[in-house]
């Protein structure tokens, strides 16, 4: 896949961590749901989350998948 930023190939693979993943539009204090315009993607508390992903080593962006997930809109 080419780099939405760069137009330089992407390298596959995953993005994977703990607990809590969320899209949100500024930063502020972790809550349960998902605030008005907000996507928790993932609300795991004792297991790791897992999004198949791209990474731009050259414009150091990354692409995230989470069609898979049953994802929640604040």
């Amino acid at each position: 896949m080419r780099c939405p930023v760069c137009g330089k190939e992407m390298e596959q693979g995953f993005m994977q961590g703990n607990q809590r993943v969320a899209w949100v539009k500024s930063k502020h204090k972790v809550s349960i749901l998902p605030r008005k315009g907000e996507v928790l993607l993932e609300n795991k508390a004792f297991n790791s989350f897992l999004f198949a992903a791209w990474i731009c080593k050259s414009c150091q962006k990354i692409l995230v998948d989470y069609s898979d997930k049953n994802y929640q809109e604040g």
